[in-house]
């Protein structure tokens, strides 16, 4: 392995203190999405017919998909059920 020409002479303390404000989403990205112009050209038809194909994909694997609910609710059907206790004998 082999230390590249940028790195050569340099050590971790030469790298600037970072503080949690750094981090924060305006120093990191501009307000779009990407950083760089990668989907700049994308039109909405493109979209759409993706979201197209990603439908007609799941339905062809069988994944159920609803916009309402992102998890499908838990089926309590083969549940065993509870038993009552009284909490004070």
């Amino acid at each position: 392995m082999e230390v590249p020409d940028y790195n050569r002479g340099r050590t971790v303390a030469d790298i600037p203190n970072k503080t949690w404000a750094d981090g924060e989403r305006s120093k990191l990205r501009p307000s779009s999405i990407w950083a760089d112009d990668r989907y700049a050209d994308i039109t909405q038809e493109e979209v759409e017919a993706a979201q197209a194909r990603v439908k007609r994909r799941n339905k062809a694997k069988g994944i159920k998909t609803n916009s309402s609910v992102h998890v499908e609710a838990y089926d309590r059907t083969y549940e065993a059920p509870s038993i009552k206790t009284s909490l004070y004998p």
